[in-house]
C-alpha cells in the first residue's frame, strides 16, 4: 500500500507499519568501498528517517504515480511530460538494475525484488526515486541468470505496462532504459571480473525470445555501433527524450537522435 492519509502521500516518518524483515545479510557490507560503491544504499531493509515510501505496486496506480511524477516535474515547469516520466525511469530503473545485477552476478543473492515485495523510497520534494525498501529475505542462488529473469517478468513489465498506459509514454523507450543500465552494468562486472560471471545475463539483452518462450522486449534494444576511427561504442534504438529537459545533458554518441547527443 502507498503510505496516504487523506489521499496524500506522507512521508516515510508518518508510516507506523511497514513489512520489513530484518536480515543477516549485509548488502552495503558485501559491496564495500570498491568500484562498486554506488551500489550501496540502493537496496536497503529498514525504513529511512525522511522521504516518502510506496508500494512499487501502488505505482501501477494512476493517481499515486501522477503525484509522484507531479512533484519530480517541478524541477521541469513547461517541459514534455514523456520526457519528464522517461527521465523520472532512468533513476527508477537504474537502481532496479545495477545494484540487484551486482548482488545476483558477484555475490549470487536471489532478492526479493517482485513488484508485490519491494516498496520505492522517493525524494520528499522532488519525487526523484533514491532507493528500494526490501520486505523479504535475500537467498542463495544457483542461477543467477534466472533471477534476473524473474526481476524482468516479475517487477520491471508490470511496472512498464502501467506507466506506458497511465503517462502515455511507449513501453519501447521504457524497456531501452532499463536495457541501457542492465547492458552497462553487467559489461562493468565482466570488465573488471570475469566475462563468464555475466554470460547468461547478458543473454536477456541479446537473444529474441525470453527463456522458456516469448518475445523478449529487450532485444536489439542495445546496439554497438562505429565511429570512423574505428572505435566501437554502444547506441540504444530508442531516445529516451531527456534531451528535451532544460539543464539535462543528452546522451553523446549512445543517442540514435543526433539532437540528442549534444
Amino acid at each position: 500500500m502507498a503510505a496516504e492519509t487523506n489521499g496524500a502521500l506522507q512521508p516515510a516518518t508518518l508510516i507506523a507499519e511497514h513489512p520489513v524483515a530484518h536480515r543477516a545479510v549485509d548488502l552495503d557490507g558485501l559491496v564495500g568501498d570498491g568500484p562498486f560503491s554506488y551500489c550501496r544504499g540502493k537496496l536497503i531493509s529498514t525504513l529511512p528517517q525522511t522521504g516518502i515510501v510506496v508500494s512499487c505496486r501502488d505505482l501501477c496506480d494512476r493517481a499515486i504515480f501522477d503525484e509522484i511524477i507531479g512533484r519530480y516535474a517541478q524541477k521541469f515547469p513547461g517541459s514534455d511530460r514523456r520526457a519528464i516520466v522517461s527521465m523520472w525511469t532512468l533513476y527508477y530503473f537504474s537502481m532496479l538494475t545495477i545494484a540487484p545485477s551486482f548482488h545476483m552476478f558477484m555475490n549470487r543473492i536471489a532478492l526479493p525484488l517482485e513488484v508485490d515485495r519491494l516498496s520505492l523510497v522517493c525524494n520528499e520534494q522532488t519525487g526523484e526515486p533514491e532507493a528500494f525498501v526490501m520486505s523479504g529475505r535475500p537467498e542463495v542462488t544457483s542461477d543467477p541468470a534466472g533471477e534476473l529473469h524473474r526481476l524482468m517478468l516479475g517487477h520491471a513489465e508490470p511496472v512498464i505496462a502501467a506507466i506506458a498506459v497511465n503517462a502515455g509514454v511507449a513501453p519501447k523507450l521504457l524497456w531501452n532504459n532499463v536495457a541501457a543500465y542492465l547492458s552497462w552494468i553487467l559489461k562493468e562486472i565482466a570488465h573488471r571480473h570475469e566475462p563468464a560471471l555475466v554470460e547468461g545475463g547478458l543473454a536477456l539483452l541479446e537473444e529474441a525470445q525470453w527463456p522458456g518462450g516469448g518475445r523478449n522486449p529487450m532485444f536489439g534494444m542495445i546496439r554497438i555501433a562505429r565511429q570512423q576511427c574505428g572505435l566501437e561504442f554502444v547506441r540504444r534504438k530508442v531516445c529516451c527524450l531527456r534531451y528535451n529537459l532544460p539543464g539535462v545533458g543528452g546522451c553523446g554518441e549512445a543517442c540514435p537522435l543526433p539532437e540528442g547527443r549534444h
